[in-house]
């Protein structure tokens, strides 16, 4: 590191490629933890870069705040910050910075895992406990949800081929899709785990992943495709606890009216289930996972005497006294909390559905999709943080501001002190 007024020539400082950050999002992401991302995925340079793995790390993030920008101006805003650095100064004036080739050629070497590695290292609890964070939690569970979206990518044939293309009765979709499946909190809306892979892989089959993730004292919510034998058996198993919906066709037998309404049934085991049933064996005598069945609308009936839509729900959590019946229409109401939160990756930081994302091959989409998620997981860590800290519900907190507040400061000195090592 060069001494207080010792002149260094354009090129040969030290380390000083690594002093790059991403403004405030680097307290989230701090140098040390990237390069413990980079060195379990074995993802170091071998030899010195102007582009080493962890300004190729910081750049996948920052390219991702920057939709519309191309390499060279993310490269830009990467720099703006380090007026302190005359290397850079000069490289900036003299034109000479990387190459989008070169960036390119970076960001293969470097590959998606590293990116992987480092959101899976942010994926801790986001709130302290349920008097810190009562919106967190519900009768001394915390409330996750699990729910997958897809992003459209660049048409190719090694994007078709591995990603492949959403269909249906008109035809192929206009470009192939990357499937994502990620649980979080509903309260902070922080991932407590993710899943990326083809369109073709579905979210069950992905799902199943992520359960092992889940701990005891944890409340998962999920949609109709999340309910099954199998899916519960896994959730069971962690310790935790679930309220699924059940889709048409399930055979819930009613083995038991508790006295709120709600009653006891069984989620067949499908192995017995076919034998059994062809040898005319009772329902309820058909082994299976005992599940609570709560039944409701949204509105009551209206003068033709037509209701709502029938909401039917599946929890592990039996005792109707401890989890009474009328608090279970906003705990799976609260699984929106996870759609809000594929809207802000989508939408908010991604800047539409309807964007493609600009890598061409399978492993760039990859580590394209692993670094949009650390930027959004780092900015929900800082907003529950913040909330935390004055008591209040991080959704009073607004996402759009933070993301137009981390653009604003992606390229503060601040991001990284210049007396930082080398």
């Amino acid at each position: 590191m060069a001494r207080p007024g010792q002149r260094v020539k354009a090129g040969r400082e030290p380390g000083l490629p690594d002093r790059i950050g991403i403004g405030v999002l680097t307290a989230a992401y701090p140098p040390d933890m990237v390069d413990a991302a980079v060195d379990t995925c074995d993802a170091r340079e071998l030899r010195k870069r102007d582009l080493p793995a962890r300004v190729v790390m910081y750049y996948a993030m920052a390219m991702t705040l920057f939709f519309d920008s191309g390499y060279g101006e993310v490269w830009n805003r990467l720099l703006t910050g380090l007026a302190w650095a005359r290397t850079f100064r000069l490289r900036r004036d003299n034109r000479m910075q990387p190459s989008p080739a070169a960036i390119s050629k970076a960001r293969v070497r470097l590959g998606w895992e590293p990116l992987a590695e480092l959101l899976g290292m942010s994926m801790v609890p986001a709130q302290s406990g349920p008097r810190e964070a009562p919106w967190a939690y519900w009768r001394g569970l915390r409330k996750l949800a699990i729910d997958g979206f897809t992003m459209n990518v660049q048409a190719g044939k090694d994007n078709d081929a591995f990603f492949g293309r959403p269909s249906n009765e008109k035809g192929e979709g206009a470009f192939p899709q990357v499937r994502t499946v990620a649980l979080a909190e509903t309260g902070s809306r922080a991932l407590q785990g993710v899943e990326v892979g083809p369109l073709r892989a579905g979210e069950q089959t992905m799902a199943r992943r992520l359960w092992p993730l889940l701990k005891p004292g944890d409340l998962v919510v999920g949609d109709r495709g999340f309910l099954s034998h199998e899916d519960l058996a896994a959730v069971i198993a962690t310790g935790a606890h679930a309220i699924f919906r059940v889709k048409a066709g399930v055979d819930l037998p009613v083995l038991q009216v508790l006295p709120d309404g709600s009653y006891l049934s069984r989620i067949a085991d499908p192995e017995q289930a076919g034998k059994l049933r062809r040898k005319k064996v009772s329902p309820a005598d058909i082994p299976g996972i005992g599940v609570r069945v709560i039944e409701y609308s949204l509105s009551p009936e209206d003068d033709d005497g037509v209701s709502s839509e029938l909401f039917c729900l599946a929890t592990t959590l039996l005792d109707h006294e401890a989890y009474p019946m009328e608090e279970f229409p906003d705990r799976y109401a609260e699984r929106w909390e996870l759609e809000t939160a594929i809207g802000d990756v989508e939408t908010r930081l991604r800047g539409g559905p309807e964007v493609v994302l600009r890598s061409k091959s399978p492993d760039m989409v990859r580590q394209e999709v692993y670094a949009l998620l650390c930027v959004y997981q780092a900015i929900r860590l800082l907003i529950a943080t913040a909330a935390e800290g004055v008591r209040i519900d991080p959704d009073r907190i607004s996402f759009t501001r933070a993301v137009q507040a981390v653009r604003r400061h992606v390229s503060d000195e601040a991001a990284l002190s210049p007396l930082c090592a080398c």
